[in-house]
C-alpha cells in the first residue's frame, strides 16, 4: 500500500507541477506580450490591465498556487463562483472589468495565451497518461489559428 500511495503522491505532484508551470507560462506571455504583437497592440498606459492578469490552481476546491500582481481581492471575488469542489482546476483571468471590452475591439489581452495554456496543459497531461492521447492535438486544431 505504501508503494501505491507513493506512486499516487508522485503523480499528484507531477499534475500540480504541470498546472503551475503552464500557468506561469500563461501569465508571463500575457503580461509581457509586446506592443508589436499582432493582436496585442492595445496601450496599457496605467499597466493596470496587464497587472490584473493572474492564474490560480485549485485542487478539490482549495487554492494550492497563484500568480497575481494587482486586483487580488477583486480577482478572487470574480472567480469564486467558478471554483469546483473536486479535482484539479486552473483559472486564468484578466481582472480589470474592461478587459473583455478591449478584447471585443479585436485586441488580445489573454485569449490567445489561454488557448495556448489549454494545449500545453493537455500535452503535459498526455505525457503523464492521465488524459487520452491526441487530446492536445485536437485542442490545438480547435483553438489555435
Amino acid at each position: 500500500m505504501r508503494d501505491v500511495q507513493k506512486q499516487a503522491d508522485s503523480l499528484h505532484t507531477k499534475i500540480l507541477n504541470s498546472f503551475i508551470s503552464d500557468g506561469e507560462t500563461f501569465v508571463t506571455n500575457a503580461r509581457e506580450q509586446g506592443q508589436s504583437h499582432e493582436m496585442g497592440q492595445y496601450k496599457d498606459q496605467t499597466t493596470n490591465l496587464r497587472n490584473s492578469i493572474a492564474y490560480y490552481v485549485f485542487y478539490n476546491g482549495k487554492l494550492v498556487h497563484k500568480n497575481e500582481k494587482g486586483n487580488a481581492s477583486v480577482n478572487m471575488q470574480e472567480i469564486s463562483g467558478l471554483i469546483k469542489p473536486n479535482g484539479y482546476q486552473i483559472i486564468a483571468i484578466a481582472g480589470q472589468n474592461y478587459a473583455s471590452h478591449v478584447e471585443s475591439k479585436g485586441y488580445n489581452v489573454i485569449s490567445y495565451q489561454a488557448d495556448i495554456l489549454l494545449v500545453d496543459l493537455a500535452t503535459h497531461l498526455e505525457k503523464l497518461e492521465v488524459i487520452e492521447k491526441g487530446s492536445a492535438a485536437q485542442m490545438e486544431e480547435t483553438f489555435i489559428p
